[in-house]
């Protein structure tokens, strides 16, 4: 049997390891990492390098929201 200091780091450790009851979140900063990895030559082939640089910029304002989004405690 468990004592209360056990059950109770056991409770946080579930906790930890299970932050939204279970849910897998969806994987945000992954997908944008593909959509980059392949915007990058059919931009780079139409628009050349002010179209990369543009593309580059969105990619780090979404994934900056994104981040910010997490940091505050929404999903």
């Amino acid at each position: 049997m468990l004592d209360d200091d056990e059950r109770r780091i056991l409770a946080d450790l579930e906790q930890q390891f299970e932050p939204g009851g279970g849910e897998v979140a969806f994987p945000t900063i992954p997908v944008l990492c593909v959509l980059l990895f392949l915007a990058v030559p059919l931009v780079m082939l139409l628009f050349d390098w002010p179209g990369l640089l543009i593309t580059v910029d969105a990619f780090a304002a979404a994934l900056a929201f994104v981040l910010v989004r997490r940091h505050r405690g929404r999903p």
